[in-house]
């Protein structure tokens, strides 16, 4: 009686946990979402404030960036400031100088996003754009959006291979159709603007937290 207690006890649990997947996040207004490539001034960890008996599970950043192109939303100082936490390391936009950057307001403060980013770098045409797909999973989520294609890149645009971040276990996955591996450092060959990276997280991510209903979700392949 009692394992056929813990099979139901465990099945409830299983339930609740499917039911909650599939509840959709209330939604919240896109307008509040700001959407940027900024420039990095600082990220510094710091010990927030926590109620008693609360206990936080990530680590806390606080960051500055100059802001040097809103893509949604609405910014009009040249500096932000916000905030990040992340489970594993330091926030993977800590290593690269500019980056693709997601903050929702929380009161009188911006939070990132958490996790979502991409770095970014200056074509030679001028305009900003991310790398190729870092991974099997991005390559899915980017099909059909922001696929990966030839752009001229300076010296600035690598990957490195020897952070903690690296969403990768092998320099294998670095498909060489769109990077050159040299060294620890893999260089972008072809990517994709950081408009068309922006309507891969509308159709991802934010829209599953809320941000976006509207959009036609990524189809599952």
């Amino acid at each position: 009686m009692g394992r056929a207690k813990g099979w139901i006890a465990a099945g409830l649990l299983a339930l609740a946990c499917a039911q909650a997947q599939a509840d959709p996040a209330p939604p919240r207004d896109p307008d509040d979402l700001l959407v940027f490539v900024g420039e990095k001034e600082s990220v510094v960890e710091f010990e927030p404030q926590l109620p008693p008996n609360v206990l936080l599970m990530d680590g806390a950043f606080k960051a500055r960036f100059r802001v040097v192109q809103v893509l949604h939303g609405r910014y009009d100082g040249e500096r932000i400031e916000f905030e990040a936490y992340d489970h594993y390391a330091e926030p993977g936009f800590s290593f690269f100088p500019h980056s693709l950057l997601f903050l929702a307001p929380d009161g009188e403060r911006y939070v990132q996003v958490k996790y979502q980013f991409y770095p970014v770098f200056r074509t030679v045409a001028g305009e900003w754009a991310g790398c190729g797909p870092l991974s099997a999973r991005e390559r899915k989520e980017r099909r059909g959006i922001a696929p990966a294609r030839p752009m001229s890149f300076g010296d600035d645009a690598y990957v490195p291979l020897d952070v903690s971040w690296t969403p990768v276990l092998s320099q294998k996955q670095f498909r060489r159709s769109d990077f050159r591996i040299e060294g620890r450092r893999a260089y972008c060959l072809r990517g994709a603007s950081a408009q068309a990276l922006f309507e891969v997280k509308k159709r991802g991510v934010l829209r599953d937290d809320g941000w976006f209903a509207d959009e036609p979700r990524t189809p599952a392949r």
